[in-house]
């Protein structure tokens, strides 16, 4: 089990002139200290017109600014989305983060679940999944390509091109794809994809999730050039203190303020869409905000933290816990959003210290006896 961080970078009002750019500064802060902690990676989302919610907009350039703040974490994003960038456009700026990272890109693809941040962009829904396929094909081919590279899909038609600069790593970075529904958990594991999660729906959803890709993964078929990369990620609100008490109360407060925005979210992001035009492959996401509202979880924050389960949220125990209940489940790697909403600056740095402190050591001393363990049954 790896320790990772993950970033939305959100900014909740009320807003002064400053409040976006300290976020930014502060999160800067927090991913150099996380180093020095032994958290492993840190993930970026990319979301566009979602203030409050995520002001990550360009998780490239914020990667490329932390390649020169940190030295062995890996630099993921979680995720690009595919129909508002050309797959030449990414192969290119992927491998120049690469070249400037020394080898440490992790490449997350997506489409996005809602219109409301496509349309600007003059993305059809239509169109999207198979803007998907294409880039899996792309994305290789460009990458590990000798000499000239061309393509002729549906939706991406290039003409013979020395695509560079190359990446780093070999054959290419780890492709990644989001998963939230079972088939595409089934399409994303028949590619040898890793896996990206949340753990926040609860564990057992999130099993029934990651046992559909684990046992699709075993047959997997990666698209010519790539590989397989058999990794689950799972993200998740966290916070961690010494007192048990305030960490829960607090931690409902944020988790609080995430729900709402969640909220706000689903109430804006069909907006100026007909619904006789959402096609099949997006309907899932359609009926979740639009439809079937009435199926939403109205238990009071409090009580789910307290609960368990859903949210890495509680003493440094407790965050042990929770994430020794997802390795269980297959989980590789568990990237807590610290930076949630109203949190300050001060209570992050306390988490990743705590983390440092009692919850990365204790995974990295039983992933010791386990190794200790194998090489004895091997002599």
């Amino acid at each position: 089990m790896q320790i990772g961080l993950f970033y939305q970078i959100q900014v909740p009002k009320p807003w002064t002139a400053e409040s976006e750019s300290n976020r930014f500064w502060e999160m800067v802060e927090e991913v150099s200290f996380a180093e020095e902690m032994g958290f492993k990676s840190v993930w970026f989302v990319e979301h566009h017109f979602r203030s409050q919610w995520s002001h990550s907009s360009a998780p490239d350039i914020t990667l490329a600014a932390l390649s020169q703040h940190t030295k062995e974490m890996r630099l993921g994003i979680a995720v690009v989305l595919v129909p508002l960038h050309h797959p030449l456009n990414v192969a290119v700026r992927m491998a120049t983060l690469d070249i400037l990272s020394r080898g440490r890109v992790e490449l997350g693809l997506g489409r996005s679940g809602y219109p409301y941040q496509m349309l600007p962009y003059g993305a059809d829904l239509k169109d999207v999944s198979g803007m998907v396929d294409e880039y899996l094909d792309i994305l290789p081919g460009a990458w590990t390509s000798q000499d000239m590279f061309s393509y002729n899909g549906q939706y991406y038609k290039i003409p013979p091109r020395d695509v560079i600069p190359k990446p780093v790593q070999k054959p290419h970075p780890p492709i990644w794809q989001a998963i939230s529904q079972d088939h595409t958990a089934q399409r994303v594991g028949e590619l040898g994809l890793g896996c990206l999660a949340q753990t926040s729906v609860g564990p057992e959803r999130a099993e029934k999730i990651i046992g559909i890709y684990r046992s699709a993964i075993k047959n997997a078929q990666p698209r010519p050039g790539s590989f397989v990369y058999n990794k689950v990620s799972g993200n998740t609100v966290g916070l961690c203190m010494e007192n048990r008490r305030k960490a829960i109360e607090r931690g409902a407060e944020l988790v609080d303020w995430y729900r709402q925005q969640q909220r706000l979210r689903d109430a804006m992001v069909w907006q100026g869409y007909d619904p006789a035009k959402v096609p099949e492959d997006y309907q899932w996401h359609y009926q979740r905000s639009q439809v079937d509202t009435a199926r939403r979880d109205e238990t009071p924050s409090l009580k789910l933290v307290e609960q368990g389960g859903r949210f890495c949220i509680g003493n440094p125990d407790d965050c042990i816990k929770y994430i020794e209940q997802y390795e269980a489940m297959g989980v590789d790697e568990i990237m807590p959003l610290f930076q949630v909403g109203p949190v300050s600056h001060q209570e992050v740095m306390t988490s990743l210290r705590l983390f440092g402190k009692h919850v990365i050591p204790h995974f990295q001393a039983k992933a010791k006896r386990q190794a200790a363990a194998v090489a004895g049954d091997g002599a």
